[in-house]
């Protein structure tokens, strides 16, 4: 079933050898000289690009499941919805990553460990803070069992969620569209 899905989304955004629609709409709108991948400036742009579009695509899935969740009432919902904030973080730390000029650079005198470190402190704040949801997601479900209400899952909730596994899968196909280059 889900092979058929995948099938029928890479058809209808896929043209040709081209690749993705949207992929090759944003490469040419952003990207200087796109179709040179061979070229480190180009890949650099590449994964600044798949950055960008990942956190606007994962704040995007966090508004609007953090709706749903909380006209739904729904913990469950509303842990996704933190999945996606916690996703557009990552992505945050990957852009970090992939601009920060000094990154890329070996390890010298005045630095022994490398010049790229901004990378692991945010990688540990984005970790305290899911794990700080963790524990308020945990408190809400707890006192969800002793006071419990009945989650409201009205077509508009259920809209939102298709949505966005269309979302996901989408971004799955066009961040393997950009690694394939």
């Amino acid at each position: 079933y889900f092979s058929f899905i995948y099938a029928t989304i890479s058809l209808k955004l896929s043209f040709g050898k081209r690749g993705y629609l949207m992929v090759t709409l944003l490469a040419k709108l952003f990207i200087r000289d796109h179709e040179n991948v061979t070229d480190s400036g180009v890949r650099q742009a590449y994964g600044m690009l798949c950055g960008i579009v990942g956190i606007c695509f994962n704040l995007i899935l966090f508004t609007t499941k953090a709706l749903a969740g909380f006209f739904s009432h729904s913990i469950a919902i509303t842990a996704d919805a933190f999945n996606n904030l916690s996703d557009a973080a990552s992505s945050i730390i990957t852009l970090v990553g992939w601009s920060m000029e000094k990154a890329g650079q070996k390890p010298d005198s005045d630095h022994p460990f490398g010049h790229g470190r901004i990378e692991y402190i945010s990688g540990l704040l984005v970790s305290i803070l899911i794990v700080l949801m963790g524990f308020e997601l945990v408190k809400s479900s707890v006192s969800k069992i002793f006071h419990p209400e009945v989650p409201d899952y009205s077509p508009v909730i259920i809209g939102i969620l298709i949505f966005s596994i269309l979302v996901k899968c989408y971004m799955a196909l066009y961040n393997r569209s950009i690694g394939s280059r």
